[in-house]
């Protein structure tokens, strides 16, 4: 297919409402509101196709019917919600941008990664699970510790009441995660400086852009929700210099993006201990953000790649992969 000839169902949660209307005024989460208006604007210009809509329910609508779905969908108000547009996707055999339900569901449980990641030989903090409707029992490792939702991204339910000095601390906290419905990994907090490493499929060939160091003014450089929605002040990312750092993120990335595939583009997360410099890996990203000022596109600008040329090279590369696209349209880097 040629590009002008495939129609984009583009889902978010702050799509336009229609393919002309503006970014709504005095919304509370404007900066979303913008990310998410101007990847459609790019989509809009490389494929006029493209079609925007806010409601997930769409996937379930007999009428549906386009060639490939982009969705910037992270969750919804359900149970594992994170899987429901690729598996519906699966089910009405619709490519679609990201990765299969197995490999998102795979990211979202931080259980599940850091096996993952431990089977890579990479190394990461020790951990313990405590599902909801478990009597939490003290964990074989030492404090101090950092309690945080087993499943999600984007650290939601994460603050400074995270971090705790005794069991007694970690024991409140996963109780008030369990009253509100979360189930729980507990991990043993390294003292260091949070790093991602931004990775682009890149039409099979993989790109690991250059590391990003995310500095919180926070006790224990704790990086929360609001910080990364840039709701609240108090965070700063830069490009990492430090090149031994550097190749040790690449690294560790390189081993277990492979095992991830099919997968668009990702952003595998790290603590970087203070005293060793060793990388201890936390987590990985199937849907991380692709705005403007997001950490991939941070990356990318460092190499000199402007954003629709990130936006382009992302979807080109989905839909190459995906079969509707017989060549790369000279998108790849």
């Amino acid at each position: 297919m040629e590009p002008k000839d495939i129609q984009i169902l583009y889902l978010a949660h702050y799509a336009p409402e229609t393919e002309s209307a503006p970014v709504s005024v005095g919304d509370t989460n404007r900066v979303y509101s913008e990310y998410h208006y101007k990847v459609f604007t790019v989509l809009k210009e490389l494929f006029p196709k493209t079609v925007p809509c806010r409601n997930p329910s769409i996937m379930l609508d007999e009428n549906l019917s386009v060639d490939y779905i982009f969705s910037l969908y992270n969750r919804m108000p359900f149970r594992n919600s994170e899987i429901f547009v690729s598996s519906v996707a699966e089910y009405r055999k619709i490519p679609y941008l990201g990765a299969q339900p197995n490999i998102r569901a795979l990211a979202e449980d931080k259980h599940l990664a850091k096996m993952m990641a431990r089977y890579a030989g990479v190394k990461t903090p020790d951990w313990k699970i405590y599902n909801i409707g478990s009597v939490p029992e003290c964990p074989s490792f030492d404090p101090p510790y950092f309690c945080k939702p087993r499943f999600g991204a984007a650290s939601k339910g994460i603050d400074e009441s995270c971090a705790c000095t005794t069991w007694l601390q970690a024991k409140s906290k996963i109780e008030s995660f369990h009253a509100l419905g979360v189930d729980v990994i507990l991990e043993k907090q390294i003292k260091g400086i949070y790093h991602t490493s931004p990775v682009l499929n890149n039409f099979g060939n993989f790109m690991y852009l250059p590391c990003i160091a995310q500095y919180s003014t926070l006790e224990g450089g704790i990086v929360t929700y609001e910080q990364k929605r840039k709701i609240a002040p108090g965070l700063t990312r830069k490009i990492v210099e430090n090149q031994e750092i550097q190749s040790k993120l690449h690294s560790l990335s390189e081993k277990m993006y492979p095992l991830v595939q099919p997968l668009d583009y990702t952003r595998f997360d790290y603590i970087v201990e203070e005293k060793s410099g060793t990388p201890y890996f936390l987590e990985f990203n199937v849907c991380c953000n692709l705005g403007e000022h997001s950490t991939i596109s941070q990356a990318a600008k460092y190499l000199g790649i402007k954003y629709k040329e990130l936006i382009a090279n992302i979807t080109f590369s989905s839909l190459y992969r995906c079969g509707l696209l017989d060549e790369t349209f000279g998108k790849e880097f």
